[in-house]
């Protein structure tokens, strides 16, 4: 498939989406900001120490304390209170969930990870066997005491040269960070825009991927690191010439259509995100088990999708079509499995009930795209429900019994029409009300009084 990229860098807020065939499959959304940012890097003071919990807790400088396990600790730390240590932020922090940190610091260059504490040599899981034998011969007699280091994919088509000099370079920037620390105060360096590397970075990008970008600064910076790369000199937003504005909207809603009809209802709740498959205009003379299954099937690209450009992490519970078989059951697992491969998140599919729930685990690091572009709404308060007109009307009804009975000299209801037409049609009221009319969407009333 062709990938192109599509970056939105005028203004503030800079905007990377990733396109497969004119399919949007990726997108990145980077804003400046205070708050703690995976791989940020702070000088960090440990405030309390709690061994039951395997933790400690950290002052970064943020407004509330982060947390740390014990294990991500190195050994050459002495661990007490008040203890001063170089962290990295691994997770972050959420309304319920402090900033997850790691003392192990990782620093990426090319197709290496490097990090500085223990010694390890990790090679990627999406790597061949024989690839991994090769350059684990090659990277291991390169590494000095306490290093570690990550190969990523992408470097099984590395050539033995720039592996060495990605691992020289990483090592070059570590000790810099080494450095800078002891006379940092707080934050010592952050991963804000840098988009040239975090397309270097992309396992899918070639020498054919196209890259287009409407700031002319940064295409000059990419022109001498791509091939493909063209400048946006379009009247009105790159985002829109490509119709990703509407795509990035259809993200924050909960319902997904597909072509054949079928469609896909994706909510979070506190605890998970909840995925249920509907049918909907799916036409077939099909039996209704194989109907089930060709629906459960069709979705579960589209399943895969939406949990990358939503972001969704954490326990994901997948509600399929009921009805179908032991095999049929299988091959969707097996399906789901395939699916869940090719995510660069790592994806874990549990189990699969035989009513059709499938149970996935999504590994979490940034916040969901839901969680970056949206709040609570004010109204509702999170549920996504407000009090119907006709709970309304009946709590209205008592509140406005209870004035009365104190003989109050003037009574006022600011109310939506539609609460105040079904108050007068359904309740049978005395009272002298001054009724005054709000331009709410959700039903809504006030009342206000003056007492003698």
């Amino acid at each position: 498939m062709a990938l192109r990229i599509v970056i939105n860098a005028m203004g503030k807020e800079k905007r990377v989406a990733f396109l497969e065939d004119k399919v949007l499959v990726g997108l990145d959304i980077i804003r400046p900001t205070t708050e703690p940012k995976v791989s940020d890097i702070y000088l960090g003071t440990v405030t309390k120490i709690n061994k039951k919990i395997n933790a400690a807790f950290v002052n970064i400088g943020y407004k509330e304390n982060a947390f740390i396990h014990l294990q991500d600790i190195p050994d050459s730390y002495r661990l007490h209170e008040g203890l001063k240590l170089m962290v990295q932020v691994k997770r972050e922090g959420s309304v319920t969930k402090a900033p997850l940190l790691t003392a192990m610091i990782e620093v990426s260059c090319g197709s290496v990870v490097y990090s500085y504490g223990k010694p390890f040599l990790a090679i990627s899981k999406k790597i061949k066997e024989v690839d991994k034998v090769r350059l684990q011969q090659l990277v291991a007699p390169l590494l000095l005491d306490n290093e570690g280091v990550i190969l990523r994919s992408a470097a099984v088509d590395v050539s033995p040269d720039e592996i060495k000099e990605n691992l020289v370079q990483a090592r070059c920037e570590m000790e810099e960070l080494m450095t800078r620390a002891k006379g940092a105060n707080r934050k010592i360096q952050e991963a804000m825009v840098n988009i040239p590397t975090m397309l270097h970075s992309n396992p899918l990008l070639d020498e054919q991927t196209e890259i287009i970008c409407d700031d002319a600064t940064l295409y000059s910076s990419l022109k001498t690191q791509f091939s493909n790369v063209s400048l946006f000199r379009e009247k009105g937003g790159i985002f829109s010439a490509y119709n990703l504005e509407v795509a990035i909207n259809r993200l924050l809603r909960p319902t997904v259509f597909l072509k054949n009809g079928a469609s896909i209802v994706i909510e979070k709740t506190e605890a998970m995100w909840v995925i249920d498959v509907n049918s909907g205009n799916y036409k077939s003379k099909k039996e209704v088990d194989e109907v089930a299954f060709d629906v459960n099937l069709a979705v579960i690209e589209e399943i895969g999708r939406q949990m990358k450009l939503r972001n969704m992490s954490g326990f994901i519970l997948v509600d399929f079509i009921g009805g179908m078989s032991r095999a049929q059951l299988d091959s969707l697992q097996e399906q789901m499995q395939e699916v869940a491969s090719l995510d660069t998140t790592t994806v874990r599919v549990e189990g699969l009930s035989e009513n059709g729930l499938m149970q996935l685990t999504r590994r979490k690091r940034q916040k969901s795209l839901l969680e970056e572009m949206q709040c609570m709404c004010p109204t509702c308060e999170g549920s996504g429900y407000v009090s119907s007109v006709q709970t309304l009307i009946y709590q209205m009804e008592r509140e406005l019994r209870g004035v009365f009975a104190s003989d109050p000299s003037y009574v006022a209801v600011t109310v939506t029409m539609d609460v105040m037409d079904a108050f007068l049609d359904e309740i049978s009221f005395d009272g002298d009300i001054d009724w005054m009319i709000a331009d709410e969407v959700r039903p809504f009333y006030r009342i206000s009084q003056v007492e003698h």
